[in-house]
């Protein structure tokens, strides 16, 4: 198959045509004249198909497509978007709306990519497929979206590298406890298999851009590129703020998913509190794989922190930065089953910068869902759910429903004026509790007089009486660590020793004032 070259005379600057980058009348054009391409595209694309091309090239400009009917990428067509001056596709509506419009990938479909695009409040749709051949959506920037930036069901073999995702406050959530369909992502997975998601960034603070470059991959440079000439040089009006997005990747009844060395971005509501949902969600899912990652801001609460597993089986989350966030497992009855089993977490860094201040105002959970590693069987805690409130003393009964929980060599910190978290096992049995002592503080732990870096587990809600550590936090009752030798043998080869990547390096936080801190600290002695 031979590539195919959109050859319409001047396609998008049939009114002026800059020979200077950054030409003032090159970056009017784009503002102002946003035309509608709807069927000119749609024509192409079907051309190309009948031609038996395989690629086609899009000119420099602003595609205005409108949001009524998918564009539909037809069978054996992939797209690509110019290397220099930015190809982009925009909504366009009348009135102006939060609605996206949407490139198709039809069922027959296989082996195709879409590659090297600004998708301006436009969205990837793939239908249910089946096919070995691996689909890649590739350096391109994702704006808004709606529903989801890139959504895919029923699907395999889709590879998700290098894009990055935006989301500005127009297009924010609004509901602090969002349902399926009313929350905003980067990636939703349903009923997916075999699917990697890789060295994305979701998020971003668009004035920081220049912090990321020597800390990801040199594929990123050309999509940088194209955010700093829509910003530059064609004065598009996008907010500096990027990252009002629920949740990073929501995985909903998936098999064998990786996501690995992304950046989830939500830092700056240390300042603000939007709604969110969780950087990485999982509900229902099998053999789920989450590696150095840089995981940070997604504030602790009902809806909230990093990773969420909603009954999942066979996950393991190795090697992740997360910043003032926290690894959830539940038990809960929207998943296709109720159960909890073979979850390990090995060492992950897990760094707390905010207080409890930025969690709900009515905090009658009373602590156990802001810690840095919590489970919690909400099924058990409702009574089977003939109760309308789960229990949340120490009186709750115990889960019946998790497996083979693994906890071990992770490393918890603090910034100098916050107590650092626990991990709390909520309701699970304790001989399902695979926690030994290999996880420590590399700052001065929760009861430093303790002369103990070992991580304490909160469990069943359990507190000492009248004793609070340095900066208010309650201590847990002495919780038994569970005497399991070479725990690291749960963790699969491949998982053990990875590096952190450095993404870290870029950020600082609670509005810039306080550092990140190396995860490769030794325990606190």
């Amino acid at each position: 198959m031979k590539p195919f070259l959109i050859v319409v005379a001047a396609l998008l600057f049939d009114v002026v045509r800059s020979e200077t980058l950054c030409d003032p009348a090159t970056a009017i054009y784009y503002q102002d004249h946003v035309k509608d391409y709807t069927e000119l595209l749609q024509g192409l694309i079907d051309e190309a198909s009948k031609s038996n091309q395989s690629t086609l090239f899009l000119k420099p400009g602003r595609f205005g497509l409108r949001g009524h009917a998918p564009i539909v990428l037809k069978p054996g067509v992939s797209l690509l978007g110019n290397k220099n001056e930015p190809t982009i596709f925009t909504t366009l509506t009348d009135p102006p709306s939060n609605e996206p419009a949407t490139i198709q990938v039809p069922a027959a479909s296989i082996g195709w990519s879409i590659s090297g695009i600004i998708f301006d409040n436009v969205n990837i749709d793939v239908q249910p497929q089946n096919n070995t051949r691996i689909a890649k959506v590739e350096n391109n920037v994702f704006r808004n979206g709606g529903r989801g930036s890139i959504m895919s069901a029923f699907g395999t073999s889709l590879h998700i590298g290098h894009n990055i995702f935006l989301r500005d406050q127009a297009h924010a959530g609004t509901e602090f406890i969002p349902k399926y369909n009313t929350t905003n992502a980067g990636v939703v997975f349903e009923t997916q298999k075999n699917s990697v998601i890789t060295n994305n960034i979701f998020g971003l603070d668009l004035r920081r851009l220049d912090d990321l470059s020597p800390v990801v991959a040199s594929a990123f440079e050309s999509t940088f590129g194209k955010i700093r000439y829509a910003q530059d040089c064609l004065k598009l009006q996008w907010d500096d703020q990027q990252g009002f997005m629920a949740s990073g990747v929501q995985l909903y009844h998936t098999n064998g998913i990786t996501i690995r060395e992304n950046i989830m971005n939500a830092t700056f509501p240390d300042t603000i509190r939007i709604a969110q949902d969780h950087a990485i969600s999982v509900v229902g899912s099998n053999q789920t794989y989450i590696m150095q990652n840089f995981i940070a801001g997604w504030q602790l609460g009902d809806f909230g922190g990093a990773i969420r597993f909603t009954s999942a089986v066979d996950a393991y989350v190795a090697s992740n930065y997360l910043a003032n966030t926290a690894v959830m497992m539940f038990v809960a009855n929207h998943a296709d089953f109720m159960q909890v089993d073979n979850l390990v977490l090995y060492n992950n860094f897990i760094y707390r910068f905010l207080d409890h201040t930025f969690g709900p105002a009515d905090n009658q959970l009373g602590g156990w869902l802001y810690e840095g590693i919590t489970f919690y069987d909400f099924w058990t805690a409702r009574l089977n759910y003939t109760a309308k409130s789960p229990i949340w003393n120490s009186s709750v009964p115990i889960s019946p429903f998790a497996h083979g929980i693994v906890i071990t060599n992770n490393k918890f910190g603090a910034a100098g004026d916050l107590d650092p978290n626990v991990i709390s096992m909520g309701n699970l049995d304790p001989k399902q509790s695979l926690v030994d002592r290999n996880n420590c503080y590399v700052t001065p732990p929760l009861v430093p007089e303790s002369q103990s870096n070992k991580v304490p587990l909160l469990w069943r809600q359990s507190y000492k009486d009248g004793v609070t550590a340095r900066f208010g936090s309650r201590i847990p009752k002495l919780i038994k660590h569970r005497v399991t030798r070479k725990l690291v043998e749960k963790v699969p080869d491949e998982l053990r020793q990875l590096p952190f990547p450095d993404y870290w390096k870029a950020f600082t936080l609670r509005n810039g004032t306080v550092p990140m801190i190396s995860p490769t600290l030794s325990c606190f002695r």
